[in-house]
């Protein structure tokens, strides 16, 4: 069994452990049944959305390896009521909760449950207790917010960085927590990647100066400040291109632990790829 919650419209103000029982579109779940289940015919489930949160049966022990396209997703806060979300953070040094909520309003006091031992457990040390990389909790939302955590990352249309011969195009990168942080930016795909650079401005007495610079496969890029925001542009080399479009993927990280992921597409059509 698979299942995703998607609600009835009501805000959930309790959380019930879950049960094979429980777990069904009355009580505002989609779930998939494996096609030898005598349930089978009851499936709502078809499909797997990446940055979403999902239930899992399991007979045994396993490790689940996903494939797919990456999207920037956002979390959507249902206000005032429980949500069922996973948030991303480092597989290795994960934040505290407190580290990851303590700049939002909205998710204090502290009410989180995680999955323990088949119970919803209430997390009653935020400060001390760390998150973990796949996991999803439910977590209390008072009132309405757009919180995704002390390093909240837009892209100005759509979930992907789209760049077309040499304009650039901007994120948003803005530090909502109440301390600097440090912001590190890796290029994860490899040999295929495609050239990318990174624009910097600088105002002049007479006008705005930009230069565009190659962009490493690591940039640490300048610390941001609390409540700091800072648009981090990004261009084509299209001549460096072996193919019409190639992609990249850049895992945005902080050094309190938490990480994003920007998939970056680029297209050229009026130049010769390098040999």
């Amino acid at each position: 069994m698979v299942a995703s919650y998607v609600g009835d419209g009501l805000a959930v103000q309790y959380v019930q452990n879950p049960t094979t029982n429980n777990i069904n579109q009355q009580n505002g779940w989609l779930v998939w049944y494996a096609p030898t289940r005598p349930d089978a015919f009851l499936t709502r489930l078809f499909n797997l959305t990446g940055n979403k949160a999902y239930l899992v049966y399991s007979q045994s022990d396993y490790v689940w390896t996903v494939t797919g396209n990456v999207t920037l997703a956002t979390v959507r806060w249902k206000p005032n009521s429980f949500n069922l979300v996973g948030l991303g953070v480092d597989e290795w040094s994960p934040p505290t909760f407190d580290q990851f909520f303590d700049g939002s309003d909205a998710h204090h006091p502290y009410r989180i449950y995680r999955l323990v031992n088949e119970q919803w457990v209430l997390v009653d040390r935020a400060q001390s207790t760390q998150m973990r990389s796949g996991e999803a909790c439910w977590i209390y939302c008072k009132g309405s917010s757009d919180y995704q955590g002390p390093l909240y990352a837009k892209i100005q249309n759509g979930q992907t960085v789209t760049l077309n011969g040499t304009s650039p195009a901007g994120v948003l990168l803005a530090n909502k927590s109440k301390n600097p942080l440090s912001v590190r930016v890796e290029n994860v795909t490899g040999n295929t990647r495609a050239p990318l650079g990174f624009v910097l401005r600088a105002v002049t007495e007479s006008n705005v100066v930009a230069a565009t610079f190659d962009l490493p496969d690591i940039y640490n890029m300048p610390a941001f400040d609390a409540n700091e925001s800072r648009g981090f542009w990004l261009a084509l080399r299209p001549e460096r291109m072996a193919a019409d479009t190639q992609s990249t993927l850049l895992k945005i990280t902080t050094d309190i632990g938490t990480q994003c992921w920007l998939p970056v597409a680029g297209s050229r059509s009026d130049v010769t790829p390098a040999n």
